[in-house]
Formats: C-alpha cells, structure tokens, sequence
C-alpha cells in the first residue's frame, strides 16, 4: 500500500505536465495568430493616396538607381503606353535600347511642394487625389488614378510625344 500513493502522485504530476504543455502550445498558438493578425498590412498601393506616395517617394529618391523602376511600375497603363512609345523612338535616334522607366527623371514629374495632406474622390476603377500643401490656396494638385490588379496606379497625364 506504501507503493500506491507514490505511483498515484507520479500519475497525478505526469499529467499536471501534460496539461502544461498543452496550455503551453495552445497558448503559443494563440498567441502567434495575434501576432500575424496584427502585422499584417495592405500593400501601400491598396488606396490611391498611397500609391501616390509611393510614387512621389520614388522619384524624389535620385540616389536609387532602382527608384525609377519602382517608379514605372506604379503607373498606369496609358501612362507606361505613353513612355514605351518615347523609349522606342529614342532607342532608334540613339541605336541603343533605352528602357521605358529611363524616360522618367528623377525630381521632374514630382510636386513644386510638400504635400501635407491628400484626399481621394473614387468613381469605380478611377480616383482623382487632391493634393494640397502648407497653403492650400496656392499648393494644390490634382492626380488621377487607376485601379488595376496590382493595385492602384497614377496616371499623371504625361503630354502626347
């Protein structure tokens, strides 16, 4: 009989163990969907005011030699239409291929003021951004915006070539 309550302590504490550990895991595993919930974020170029951001982001970034590439590929297609057909022509004057995101300078289709806010008017696909500055009397733009499958993308309005 001495051996009977040492055996049941033991099975009481293996099992206290287990209980442990599953609380543990069950925890954890809470724990770590929180976590993920909380970190995860919609892309920048999920609204048009931040894909504008990014875009005036990357070519504000002259030090990037990637930025304008970035820069490219959030615009739309009318806008990449635009600077594909001047890429092709000049690649012909100059005899050399010439990349449709080289047509982009950096600093030249950015705004003439610091943005401080940025309000979108969305009609289906299209959105105009109204941008505005420290004075929104006289800094004050307009964007136009599409949303395509990746998101959405600025249409600045680039003049024919």
């Amino acid at each position: 009989m001495s051996r009977a309550p040492g055996r049941r302590a033991r099975d009481i504490a293996r099992a206290a163990r287990s209980f442990a550990r599953a609380a543990f895991a069950g925890g954890a595993f809470i724990l770590l969907q929180a976590v993920t919930a909380g970190c995860s974020h919609p892309p920048a170029d999920a609204t048009p005011e931040g894909a504008l951001r990014l875009f005036l982001d990357d070519m504000d970034d002259s030090d990037d030699p990637t930025a304008m590439r970035r820069a490219y590929e959030l615009l739309g297609p009318s806008a990449r239409a635009n600077l594909a057909g001047r890429a092709h022509r000049t690649s012909r004057l100059q005899g050399r291929q010439v990349e449709p995101w080289d047509m982009l300078a950096a600093g030249l289709f950015g705004l003439a003021f610091r943005p401080k806010a940025m309000r979108a008017a969305l009609v289906g696909d299209r959105a105009t951004v109204e941008v505005f500055g420290e004075d929104p009397q006289t800094e004050h733009a307009s964007v136009s915006c599409v949303h395509t499958g990746g998101g959405w993308r600025i249409e600045p309005g680039f003049p024919e070539p």
